[in-house]
């Protein structure tokens, strides 16, 4: 290995930069664009419309109940009332048969009550689903500039991202599979800059202060052949001077 294999790093590290930030991009264009955030306030509207539409329901399903039960009341009354009109109950009974009948009147006047209570909720929530409705419309159309837009990125960096990948590939076809490897692993584990410069007695890694004669060593191995590049006491770089 020599010193124009690690300078060769220094261009593959740049690709890799590069890499990463073209899939940093990629990953947080939702985020970036705002289609994350509506996405979230979209599925919380309809959230909020299935809760409404399931009220309205059961309000339609107990309005329809109080109805069917004040039908067969008012049955019994119109039954009872003909029964009296035709003698068929007699004068003895007539009392009993009145009292009952206000009691089913008086039920029937309940159930009523409370089935325009019913409706009127109903009504109520009828102009706030109809607005919820469409709210989400909006958000929907919305949704789709934006993701349409995204997609229209997306491509963009999709097509930078196989480029740099070509070049990638074939840069380090031409670096020392050993030193690629070594490259490989540090950069995995640092997350970036695997190759750190030598600039004022510091590595530019990790800022550690290098003696006058581990510069040098750095150096002269760096003007020569050598099986393995120097690297960092600290933070395990590849140094350059």
């Amino acid at each position: 290995m020599e010193k124009s294999d690690v300078e060769k790093l220094f261009a593959l590290q740049e690709i890799d930069d590069k890499l990463r930030e073209l899939e940093h991009k990629m990953n947080r264009l939702d985020d970036v664009s705002g289609a994350k955030a509506l996405a979230d306030e979209l599925k919380s509207l309809q959230s909020t419309l299935k809760e409404i539409d399931a009220r309205i329901d059961t309000l339609a399903r107990r309005r329809d109940e109080l109805d069917e039960r004040s039908r067969s009341l008012m049955t019994k009354v119109k039954s009872m009332k003909a029964k009296e009109t035709s003698g068929a109950i007699s004068h003895r009974d007539i009392a009993s048969t009145e009292l009952e009948i206000s009691n089913l009147e008086s039920q029937r006047s309940d159930l009523e009550d409370e089935e325009l209570e019913i409706l009127s909720e109903i009504e109520g929530l009828e102009p706030e689903m109809e607005e919820t409705k469409r709210r989400i419309s909006g958000k929907i159309g919305e949704l789709e500039g934006i993701r349409e837009q995204n997609a229209t990125v997306l491509a963009d960096l999709g097509t930078q991202r196989s480029e740099m990948d070509a070049k990638r590939l074939e840069l380090s076809q031409s670096v020392d599979p050993v030193l690629l490897k070594l490259y490989g692993d540090i950069y995995a584990r640092v997350g970036t800059m695997a190759l750190a410069r030598v600039e004022n007695g510091n590595c530019q890694g990790c800022r550690l202060k290098l003696s006058a004669v581990e510069i040098e060593s750095v150096k002269r191995s760096l003007l020569g052949e050598f099986t393995r590049p120097p690297t960092c006491e600290q933070c395990g770089r590849i140094l350059y001077a």
